[in-house]
């Protein structure tokens, strides 16, 4: 493990140890909430959920500057959420090392599943959450082959919006930032009747930014320019005995999409971006991202003796397309021309049309010292997109008409043995068929493939007091096989690739003490069986193969409030992975390191607040330190990331119905980048953002 830098150290104990002048107070006037959380399908105390669970509050979405699930990282151990390369919207998750290299094509699946609302969304191409109001986010790691199932082996997402309340609520909000951002975000929630039982919300949002992001030298303009506004609506019933909620949401974003800075080794072997800076690039090309989503959710719940029967239905329908130059740029000298324009070297878009429809049926309840949840869950997918590339001047088409259709039943029973003592035991079938009707050029693929499997859980859970839960679990993750959308041939893309098991070990203790601290200390080791990984074949098209794999490590969050206004938490991880074995002809990985996982990383924060004048001052802030780790199975150096430090802020004062705050992330502006990938003289690299700033005022009522 490498060692930590004295900056490291000292920001974190500055981090840890700031104002720890306030006076103490009574416990009663400064403990924590119970948070309620549903990871497991039914209404549960944080600290009572046997398994690794964040949750991430509305406030702390608010302060701490959650806009989109790349945020979400620094406030949960060994998650990874980065930008797919493929577009501007996108997203690649990564939970103790299980992910997918990148998701902007729609035969690409992750191991991380992503939901909203528990509705479970196959695409990540939309993943925004800023236009949403957030009740809060639920971030589940390791596999959830049971509860969650269809591919969730490395872990799982719940984003869960506002209900709409019982009495007339609002906010509006208005916001600059960074690169002259624009933003204006509105929430209404209205009772339709004096009860209350009936009542609806919207929330909608519009937002802006200039270009900055970039500089493109060759076509002399500042480039990241991005237009969104999205909205949501709800319908609530809130009855005795019946419960229902309608939610219909829109989205649309257009951008001047993704830039890749292209690199090459310089004279003392460092690798370095060709323009001099990774902020500026050189293609000759205008990149672009443009997505539509719209969907619809209908959750009804009937209640009756000791359970409740819950029904989720679900449509959303996808309008994705993209278009980057990869090479970023490349000098006519790098292939022996004379000097001149920078040349787009490896241009790839795409246009993409995806539809899903979702319907589970779901029972929970107790019968006496049994508590049980059931279920029975059906999935379908519709999904066209047309690849364009221009590889070295060589123009060539991909088509891809993909369908799935996933069917699963699966239960989890809770034995309470005694008030402390509890047995869990719960499996999961699934059945998943997947239909490929694609043409490489004028060569067809074709073909269709079915997978199963039973994927069991076994635990034993003992309180040691009502506060302290000792956890122990064994569990399977399955990912079902696939197709390759970045194959180069027909061959390779109608040769389905296998499914991937994941056989999990965890064991976990997390508690509440004096309800000023809470913690959470897990240790796990993931066993996984043909893990799907994507190798590089250096010519623009990448081959999947399958591996088997293990990965082990240890996970650690806190929360401590010693007084009064002030709370301190934390976050971290220590990791260890290994290639073990596979039957691939080519087995290129074996002596490489997993991707997505460092040796270490950590997180640790402050939030503080006092009383000034009529109102209340709120400030905050938290350093993260990420070690070492390659991007990429093959660990290319071109995709090694090297270790870095982020310090993110905030400041804000709330008086009466008003709240004004200012944030800013990457401080100390750091440069870095989260993958990059190479062949020839085509080695991009994509950049994480410089420092950002963001002002906002809101108003509620």
């Amino acid at each position: 493990m490498k060692m930590l830098s004295t900056r490291s150290l000292l920001l974190a104990c500055t981090f840890a140890s700031f104002p720890l002048t306030a006076h103490a107070q009574d416990d009663d006037d400064y403990g924590f909430d119970e948070i309620v959380v549903s990871a497991q399908r039914t209404d549960q105390r944080l600290q009572d959920v046997p398994v690794s669970v964040t949750a991430i509050t509305s406030e702390e979405i608010e302060t701490r500057q959650i806009l989109s699930p790349t945020d979400i990282a620094r406030l949960s151990p060994n998650v990874k959420l980065d930008g797919v390369t493929g577009g501007s919207a996108g997203l690649k998750a990564y939970i103790r090392g299980g992910g997918v290299t990148d998701s902007a094509f729609v035969l690409s699946e992750s191991e991380v599943a992503l939901y909203t609302n528990d509705v479970y969304n196959s695409r990540l191409q939309a993943a925004l959450v800023d236009f949403a109001e957030i009740e809060r986010i639920e971030v589940l790691r390791g596999p959830q082959g049971v509860l969650y199932g269809r591919n969730s082996s490395a872990g799982a997402i719940n984003i869960i919006t506002k209900t709409p309340a019982d009495e007339l609520t609002g906010t509006v909000q208005v916001g600059y930032g960074s690169w002259n951002e624009r933003r204006l975000k509105g929430y209404l929630s209205v009772p339709l009747t004096d009860d209350g039982e009936w009542a609806f919300s919207v929330n909608g949002m519009i937002r802006g930014r200039d270009g900055g992001k970039w500089y493109n030298e060759t076509l002399d303009k500042d480039v990241g320019e991005e237009d969104f506004h999205g909205g949501q609506f709800d319908l609530a019933y809130k009855g005795d005995v019946v419960q229902g909620r309608l939610n219909v949401f829109y989205l649309d974003l257009s951008s001047e999409g993704l830039y890749a800075s292209n690199t090459m080794v310089d004279t003392s072997g460092e690798i370095v971006p060709v323009s001099g800076d990774y902020r500026t690039v050189l293609s000759p090309d205008m990149s672009s991202t443009d997505v539509k989503q719209w969907g619809t959710s209908l959750t009804l719940e009937a209640e009756y003796p000791g359970g409740a029967l819950k029904s989720i239905t679900a449509y959303s329908d996808l309008e994705d397309s993209w278009f980057i130059d990869f090479s970023g740029g490349v000098p006519p000298t790098f292939l022996g021309m004379p000097d001149g324009t920078a040349l787009a070297l490896f241009e790839r878009g795409a246009v993409a049309d995806q539809w899903q429809f979702s319907q589970e049926l779901q029972g929970a309840g107790s019968i006496g010292a049994l508590d049980y949840v059931a279920g029975v869950f059906f999935f379908h997918e519709s999904a066209t997109q047309v690849i364009d590339s221009n590889i070295f001047f060589a123009p060539s088409q991909t088509v891809f008409n993909a369908t799935t259709d996933a069917w699963a039943g699966y239960g989890q029973l809770t034995l309470n043995v005694t008030d402390s003592l509890a047995l869990v035991g719960g499996g999961r079938y699934t059945i998943e068929d997947k239909d490929l009707d694609a043409t490489i050029g004028v060569l067809p693929a074709v073909n269709s493939a079915s997978w199963e499997r039973f994927t069991p859980k076994l635990g034993v859970n003992y309180k040691v007091t009502p506060d302290v839960l000792l956890y122990a679990s064994f569990s399977e993750g399955f990912k079902a096989g696939g197709y390759n959308g970045l194959a180069s041939t027909a061959d390779q893309l109608a040769a389905p690739f296998r499914p991937q098991i994941t056989r999990a070990y965890e064991a976990g203790i997390k508690g509440d003490i004096g309800r000023t601290l809470r913690f959470t200390l897990a240790g796990f080791w993931n066993d996984i069986k043909d893990r799907q990984q994507t190798v590089n074949l250096g010519d623009g098209g990448f081959l999947i193969e399958n591996y088997d794999v293990e990965i082990k490590g240890i996970e650690l969050e806190f929360a401590w409030r010693p007084v009064m206004g002030l709370q301190i938490w934390g976050n971290g991880a220590l990791n260890d992975g290994k290639y073990t074995s596979t039957d691939s002809s080519i087995g290129s990985l074996l002596a490489n390191e997993p991707p997505s996982l460092p040796d270490y990383e950590f997180t640790v924060g402050f939030d503080y607040a006092f009383d000034l004048g009529d109102g209340e001052v709120k400030l905050g802030g938290d350093f993260n330190r990420r070690d070492f780790y390659y991007s990429t199975p093959d660990n290319a150096a071109i995709g090694a990331v090297e270790p870095i430090e982020l310090v993110n802020a905030y400041l804000g004062y709330e008086t009466g119905p008003w709240n004004f705050q200012v944030a800013g992330k990457n401080l100390l502006q750091e440069e870095g980048w989260q993958t990059g990938f190479g062949f020839s003289v085509i080695n991009p690299r994509f950049i994480i953002d410089p420092r950002t700033w963001l002002a906002t005022a809101r108003y509620s009522f």
